[in-house]
């Protein structure tokens, strides 16, 4: 899961992917939000994704961000959270910035066109790299 904004505060967005174990999509989410601070934003990812998670009935819930903020919550009771580096958060990325463009929510349970070639990535496991 992440969170984007356009500046702290700005025009929010957030998005995230169910994967099982084994790295295979079960669905992702986007949503748009209004005006928020970023640390906003990556708690209300947070809260969707673990909403989701138990509308669809999947118990074992491990949550990956690259927000400090998520990282301390106190999940441990009914979950596992772990930080991700930005690297390798990319599908994650690319959905929370998609969806600042957006009106409406969304959710799909099959990859996108425009994140296809960054879940593939992922699944294969090949390394990506962030140059300043």
């Amino acid at each position: 899961m992440d969170g984007a904004t356009l500046s702290s505060p700005g025009v929010g967005g957030c998005g995230g992917v169910f994967q099982n174990c084994r790295a295979f999509m079960n669905g992702c989410f986007v949503v748009p939000l209004g005006q928020m601070f970023m640390f906003e934003v990556v708690l209300i990812v947070a809260s969707m994704a673990i909403n989701y998670v138990w509308k669809y009935g999947w118990r074992q819930i491990w949550l990956e961000s690259d927000s400090s903020y998520v990282v301390q919550l106190p999940f441990s009771r009914s979950g596992q959270v772990s930080h991700i580096c930005r690297e390798g958060n990319q599908v994650m990325d690319a959905l929370s910035k998609h969806a600042l463009g957006l009106e409406i929510d969304a959710k799909w349970f099959s990859t996108m066109s425009f994140f296809s070639m960054l879940v593939d990535s992922d699944y294969m496991g090949r390394e990506s790299f962030r140059f300043s």
